[in-house]
């Protein structure tokens, strides 16, 4: 596990991209963490078609990977090529030092806690055209599905999860904090697909 540096505490604790924007920018420190984390934030949130537009492509990418997963036995092929463009836009395919894999993992938690944030709205889990609303639980065990997707179900479906395990494990932490009982989730989609 990772420790929190003190520095960039309340940049990582932040999920607004300008109030995380204006943290950088009064670190004023010139050094390669802040360097990399400047690189990060640049990615992150910056439309590559539209610059002047923001928003935020690794929630899109949270978002995107459970339906990835389950489309994985439709073309093995695209699956493939669609899991190694991840891994690199995540980083996960890079040589990092251990400042670069320590912001990393806090900005894999801050996305994640960001995703989780969504989890919670009037719509999400609904069925029946959104007439039956899902409770709480409900909206907690799909959110924990959706992350084993992502990270686990991914990893092991792609034979990565050496490569995704850092990963892996940020979204594990986070989801320990949102939903403490995550763990029956994944054993039950880990043994689903391993059954398959």
């Amino acid at each position: 596990m990772y420790e929190l540096s003190e520095r960039w505490r309340s940049y990582f604790a932040e999920l607004e991209p300008d109030v995380r924007l204006d943290i950088l920018d009064a670190d004023g420190k010139a050094d390669a963490e802040a360097a990399f984390l400047r690189k990060l934030y640049q990615e992150r949130y910056r439309d590559p078609k539209h610059p002047e537009r923001m928003v935020d492509n690794w929630l899109w990418k949270f978002v995107y990977l459970p339906g990835l997963y389950k489309k994985r036995r439709v073309s093995k092929t695209a699956f493939k090529t669609e899991v190694e463009r991840t891994l690199d836009e995540l980083h996960l395919n890079d040589r990092l030092t251990e400042a670069e894999a320590q912001a990393l993992h806090w900005e894999y938690r801050n996305a994640a806690r960001r995703f989780l944030g969504t989890c919670l709205g009037d719509r999400y889990g609904s069925r029946l055209f959104g007439l039956k609303k899902a409770s709480v639980t409900e909206k907690k065990e799909k959110a924990a599905a959706e992350l084993w997707m992502m990270s686990r179900g991914i990893a092991l479906a792609s034979g990565k999860t050496v490569t995704m395990e850092p990963f892996a494990e940020a979204l594990s932490e986070e989801l320990a904090l949102f939903y403490p009982d995550y763990r029956k989730v994944y054993d039950q989609l880990e043994q689903g697909l391993l059954n398959s």
